[in-house]
């Protein structure tokens, strides 16, 4: 079950499901970033869209934090 979190940011129609496909995380210059790759699919299994979530947190202060949500293809 993808966290409820994702599923705020991403639109998934009535009867279609959010699954995600992959992540990775790296650490640069005091900034740790995860990305985490998603898709919709519909009732038959058709993906129907693409996304990608990029979280990141500085580990300093002033331990500031970003949400983006990209659209892929």
């Amino acid at each position: 079950m993808i966290e409820s979190r994702h599923q705020r940011r991403i639109y998934v129609p009535l009867g279609h499901e959010l699954r995600r496909t992959g992540a990775e995380l790296t650490q640069c210059e005091g900034v740790d970033t995860q990305v985490s790759y998603f898709d919709v699919v519909d009732a038959a299994g058709v993906r129907v869209g693409r996304y990608l979530i990029r979280e990141a947190r500085s580990t300093g202060p002033p331990f500031a934090a970003s949400v983006t949500v990209e659209v892929i293809e």
